[in-house]
């Protein structure tokens, strides 16, 4: 919920900004294309369990395969 309240308060604050304060519209425009490639280059990094690896090189998991303990390997290795 509270994403959703700061969507709405920014929606709402560049709605109200005067057009003609062009240096306030230059600076926001920076602002948006600095967190829009912020977003772009987080959601190119390559970062692919082993489950998808296995899909993209057409390798099938052995059965006794934890899913769930890689997966919790695989966070733990990234947020450590």
């Amino acid at each position: 919920m509270e994403a959703m309240s700061i969507k709405q308060s920014l929606l709402t604050t560049i709605s109200n900004i005067d057009e003609r304060d062009t240096r306030l519209l230059e600076k926001l425009i920076a602002a948006i294309k600095n967190v829009l490639q912020q977003n772009s280059d987080t959601a190119t990094k390559d970062d692919i369990t082993p489950y998808v690896n296995s899909m993209k090189i057409g390798v099938k998991l052995p059965a006794d395969v934890d899913i769930k303990a890689l997966r919790e390997e695989h966070i733990n290795e990234k947020y450590s």
